[in-house]
């Protein structure tokens, strides 16, 4: 699905009043200034930043740029949606404008339909069926230890995994998508979709997203919008899921660890590996963590003499599973963008 899309769309309006930065120097020279962007709500809270870009010389912009989720800002939520980004934009644009009190001209229109228009980012993501949800924590923490790109290690934030985190280019990331909606942060669900089968669906989920900024997708040959087909989305996601490397295998789940608290899972499913946490982990978390296994009967400072090895599943196997896709169900319940139910009734001048 689109996670995230940054384009700029042809649109010939009067500049959109918004806050600037500006810095003056001592002597209160100026020396830039910067326009920020302004903030469009959608009917589930989740806001696409805007802001009027170039100049036509007779105080007109001839660009907006819009910046967001749009499938969050469509649906209310980016569990699951859309690669159908050319609609995905259009329908987004549209609602934009109407917030604004502006419409589109009929070439305007035409013009963002056929996709003419710039991309400075995509994100593209897929979900991934594991187990269980305590499957999904492991295999993230396993990924954390015993995987690799070209950008070298990754670095690991709040239960994500990422692959070139701080890039100008490309990155990928990994994460828990049901323990993000339950995050309390603005990840969260909308109330309204909190009873959904939504959350159910999300346990099981391994997330792994694709963030191509710009010089990246110029260097793809992706010069516009139109060139961002759903099948192109599709080749370009699976292209960079294949430069991971990862260890051969690794052990997802154990019985006992449903037992412990959240914190000390990991810890236990690395133990059963066979690994010498000692080394692995800093001293003082390893001693707090031996002091409150030992609670439940196990005691990490020894090896661990019968090394789980049942559910064995290479890191690898993952990601050359087919991703999940949308399930039945959202469409039946409205839970999903559509094009065919979005596209009637838009305005044009």
């Amino acid at each position: 699905m689109i996670d995230w899309a940054t384009v700029e769309i042809p649109f010939k309006h009067k500049p959109i009043a918004t806050d600037r930065y500006v810095k003056v120097s001592a002597d209160g020279e100026v020396q830039f200034e910067t326009v920020c962007r302004m903030r469009v709500t959608g009917s589930y809270e989740s806001t696409i930043g805007v802001k009027s870009l170039g100049s036509d010389g007779e105080g007109n912009a001839t660009h907006i740029l819009l910046d967001g989720n749009p499938s969050k800002f469509l649906q209310g939520h980016n569990v699951f949606g859309s690669n159908d980004f050319l609609n995905l934009v259009l329908t987004m644009s549209h609602y934009v404008l109407g917030t604004l009190g502006l419409k589109f001209s009929s070439d305007e229109y035409w013009q963002v339909m056929r996709g003419e228009y710039r991309v400075t980012r995509v994100d593209i993501n897929e979900s991934f069926e594991l187990n269980n949800l305590l499957s999904v924590r492991s295999w993230l923490k396993a990924a954390e230890l015993k995987s690799k790109t070209r950008h070298g290690r990754p670095t690991s934030k709040g239960g994500t995994v990422y692959w070139g985190q701080h890039s100008r280019r490309w990155a990928l990331k990994a994460y828990c998508k049901y323990d993000e909606i339950n995050s309390g942060k603005k990840h969260q669900l909308p109330e309204s979709l909190t009873w959904t089968d939504i959350p159910k669906w999300a346990e099981s989920k391994l997330r792994i997203e694709l963030v191509l900024r710009g010089m990246q997708l110029v260097s793809e040959g992706i010069t516009e919008a139109k060139d961002l087909t759903e099948t192109r989305i599709n080749e370009l996601y699976n292209s960079y899921l294949g430069r991971l490397e990862m260890a051969k295998n690794v052990t997802l789940t154990s019985s006992k660890v449903l037992e412990l608290p959240r914190k000390l899972q990991s810890t236990y499913m690395l133990w059963t590996q066979g690994l010498d946490l000692k080394s692995l982990l800093p001293k003082p978390t390893f001693y707090r963590h031996r002091k409150d296994l030992l609670a439940y009967d196990i005691d990490i400072n020894m090896s661990c003499d019968t090394p789980n090895m049942t559910n064995v599943v290479p890191l690898l196997q993952v990601l050359e599973a087919q991703p999940v896709g949308v399930p039945d169900w959202a469409y039946e319940q409205g839970l999903v963008y559509d094009r065919t139910s979005h596209r009637t009734g838009l305005r044009v001048a």
